[in-house]
């Protein structure tokens, strides 16, 4: 969730519904390397969300142990019908506690060293599209 610090440093989500005098609607950091500044705006600081989400394992977060995804748990797991629908299921959990973002679609594909998982959601606020190609590979020796 993007945050912004008030005066009194005290944290406030920035509204979702308004701007501020800048027109931004969400700010946030990232501390992901390539990154000219530390500080995202609207799209940028969405697609960063949940990445965060999605690559982090679920229960691997400090004291939010249902923060993160199970992916990393089925990499292993044969991809049939029904390990392709508990993916699904997560990536849907996962999009829908955003509220900045609506899900539009979900594809999962195994390649030889993991999982290819395209997802394609519409950002409310801003009415676009983002097609995020998520890979999660298998650890190699």
């Amino acid at each position: 969730m993007a945050y912004s610090s008030s005066n009194s440093g005290n944290v406030k989500v920035t509204p979702f519904s308004g701007t501020d005098s800048g027109g931004t609607t969400y700010r946030g950091f990232s501390t992901v390397a390539g990154v000219k500044s530390n500080q995202l705006y609207d799209m940028d600081i969405i697609k960063q969300d949940l990445l965060n989400h999605f690559y982090t394992r679920k229960g691997e977060r400090v004291m939010n142990p249902n923060f993160g995804s199970i992916i990393w748990d089925l990499l292993y797991d044969p991809l049939d019908e029904s390990t392709k629908e508990d993916i699904m299921e997560d990536c849907k959990h996962i999009i829908n506690a955003d509220p900045r973002v609506s899900l539009v679609s979900v594809n999962v594909e195994d390649f030889e060293n993991g999982l290819n998982v395209m997802i394609l959601l519409n950002t409310r606020p801003f009415n676009k599209r983002i097609n995020l190609q998520l890979e999660f590979e298998k650890e190699t020796l």
